[in-house]
């Protein structure tokens, strides 16, 4: 239940953050198109959020009356994608509200099948550090036929994805808990084989320590009572992984030790230090009240409470203030914007984005020197292209030409690109906000994720909710103290075998004559001293032994290609057998969760399947190879 109640705060929290935080504002709008037309698509709906009607949230400042930008610029714009995918677009550049996905999303389902490539386009400018726009935009430039643009764009989408904080978060809340699962689940299914396939013999033995008349069924029934134990005491999983691999490392030979080894290093890695990292990614955000509203903000879902906590923060997080003066911006609110600005710089001299925004509220005042007193105090601090492309225009509004010219030079130095749509917009009098600063956020996790308690991990609460889940050190503990215990106890018991050649138990206790632990006496001699047999019954023996063997290489086959893991063993490899099972779980997980187990269709899309694909498709290529490699060498032992 504890692991099932984390994966739904998990899934709340994360849809929050990785559609929040590309959202700005456009996450929660209901964006309709004019004119009589049926609505678009949309995200929540106006009518019933008042603070994103016409008069806006409540305000400090009375004489302002706020108004949500992109929903002015949706509105005044010409009822036809490409005016307000303009129009949207210059809003999101010039007041820093970074990604516009909803926007982006309905001018994209407006696209025509003659020139899909230009629609696609058009989504990328409103949210460009979504990735699936860039991947949705890379399939259209393909259909079209420009192969080397359809590129650049999917390879643009890889390098948002391991870059930008959103994907980020989709990608360790994905790939962590995945690799949980793989490695949890190989390592059970790696014990499990290895146990079942010693499983005679040890029932055997086991039952020969009560009495060598007890029948077959109490000895299988015994050991498997022995096996579960850990279970009825409240270990969990982790006791009855214990249990596996102590009576599986006690039968075991060198290389089969050495891979039940590797099992419980996967094992504990996964329920460790993998889960740690899904429990970090299960409860930081609830456990931090301040990046939790600072979430709602920049997702537009603010609340009163929200907006009164980090209210009550900026004195002492800057992340907060910077929330406030994003949401003053957001809405239109210039005056307190401007106060917000002024804190912020007053209580932190070099902060070059409140420094930036700043001087762009002088700038659009018609200050143009006080404007380029704060661009070069926050050039001191960053050389951003927005904050050099805003300098070189008041430079130029100025007349200081040189200044200028080389402003822009450095600029288009530093990011050619972003200046390049700037000037694009052709306006001498623009000037760019930076957007919010999500460093700040990216830092504050990492943060709160080092100090993250290491005994208050997911898995340990479902996977070893007994004395084993205390720790590493128990548990790491408890699988060396089972081997140690294997070791010293494994040459004081004869155990049984059975006959690689006919499959008859080998036991000392039962049979005083055996050859050796690989065959019975009778098939040394059948096959040794051929002489000394009588020739019809040596060969109608040869006969069912031939019929046994094929037959058991029948079976081997099919359950080589059936359950994973099998072929390893069949070739006497286990370390082959393991390496299956986690590439077959990974394959498994990719199957089940093509788009990733938290899905989120906004912000990655068709990114998410291929981020899934080529990590799969690798995979069963690889788990393929490993069985084929498996059968070929038992056939040649």
């Amino acid at each position: 239940m504890a692991f099932r109640r984390s994966l739904g705060h998990m899934n709340i929290w994360l849809v929050l953050i990785l559609v929040g935080l590309t959202s700005a504002s456009g996450n929660a709008l209901a964006l309709e198109w004019e004119g009589g037309s049926s609505p678009a698509v949309a995200v929540g709906g106006v009518a019933d959020r008042p603070r994103l009607t016409e008069d806006g949230p409540a305000v400090s400042a009375p004489s302002e009356v706020a108004q949500e930008r992109v929903i002015a610029s949706w509105r005044s714009a010409k009822v036809v994608p490409h005016a307000r995918a303009a129009a949207l677009r210059r809003t999101r550049l010039e007041f820093g509200l970074g990604n516009l996905p909803s926007p982006g999303a309905i001018v994209a389902s407006a696209a025509t099948e003659e020139d899909p490539e230009i629609f696609s386009e058009m989504a990328v400018g409103l949210a460009p550090n979504v990735p699936s726009f860039q991947v949705d935009h890379g399939f259209a430039l393909w259909r079209s036929g420009d192969i080397g643009g359809s590129i650049l764009a999917l390879l643009s989408a890889g390098w948002i994805t391991s870059t930008h904080l959103s994907p980020q978060l989709w990608i360790i809340g994905n790939f962590s808990l995945l690799l949980m699962l793989v490695f949890v689940s190989a390592s059970l299914g790696f014990l499990l084989i290895s146990a079942l396939r010693i499983f005679p013999d040890a029932a055997h033995d086991l039952g020969d320590l009560f009495s060598d008349k007890m029948p077959t069924f109490a000895r299988y029934a015994a050991l498997a009572a022995l096996l579960i134990s850990p279970l009825v005491f409240g270990e969990g999983l982790a006791g009855l992984a214990l249990s596996l691999f102590f009576v599986s490392f006690a039968y075991g030979a060198l290389r089969h030790r050495s891979a039940l080894v590797m099992a419980a290093m996967f094992l504990m890695i996964g329920i460790l230090p993998v889960a740690q990292v899904v429990s970090v990614a299960t409860r930081l955000v609830d456990q931090d009240p301040v990046a939790k509203s600072v979430l709602a903000v920049l997702a537009g879902t603010e609340s009163l409470s929200d907006v009164e906590r980090l209210e009550r923060a900026t004195s002492e997080e800057s992340i907060a203030a910077h929330a406030l003066a994003y949401r003053a911006r957001r809405y239109g609110l210039t005056e307190e914007s401007s106060r917000r600005l002024d804190l912020i710089i007053e209580r932190y001299p070099g902060d070059a984005v409140a420094l930036t925004n700043r001087g762009n509220i002088e700038f659009r005042r018609g200050r143009v020197e006080s404007a380029i007193g704060f661009y070069e105090r926050a050039v001191a601090q960053a050389s951003s292209p927005t904050l050099l492309f805003n300098l070189s225009q008041a430079y130029a509004i100025a007349f200081r030409m040189e200044e200028y010219e080389a402003t822009l030079s450095w600029a288009q130095l530093v990011g050619d690109k972003s200046v390049a749509e700037l000037s694009g917009l052709g306006e001498a009098r623009l000037v760019a906000d930076l957007e919010f600063p999500r460093s700040m956020l990216r830092d504050r996790f990492v943060s709160r994720a080092l100090d993250y308690p290491s005994d208050r991990v997911l898995a340990l609460e479902a996977f070893a909710p007994g004395w084993l889940g205390g720790g590493w050190q128990v548990l790491a503990g408890s699988f060396g103290l089972a081997a140690l215990l294997s070791l010293l106890f494994a040459g004081r018991w004869e155990h049984a075998s059975s006959c690689s050649r006919c499959g008859h138990r080998i036991c000392t206790r039962c049979k005083e004559t055996a050859w050796n632990e690989g065959i019975c006496e009778d098939c040394h001699y059948l096959f040794q001293y051929p002489e000394a047999t009588d020739p019809s019954l040596r060969m109608a023996r040869l006969q069912a032994l031939s019929e046994r063997e094929s037959r058991i290489d029948r079976i081997v086959l099919a359950l080589s290609l059936g359950v994973p893991g099998v072929a390893g063993f069949a070739a006497r490899r286990p370390d082959l057998s393991l390496l299956a099972l986690l590439l077959f779980g990974w394959v498994a997980a990719w199957i089940t969760w093509p788009s990733g187990i938290f899905a989120d269709p906004l912000l990655m899309g068709s990114a998410a399947v291929i981020f899934f694909a080529v990590p799969g498709a690798l995979a069963l290529l690889a788990y393929t190879s490993v069985v084929a490699f498996s059968l070929v060498l038992r056939k040649t032992r």
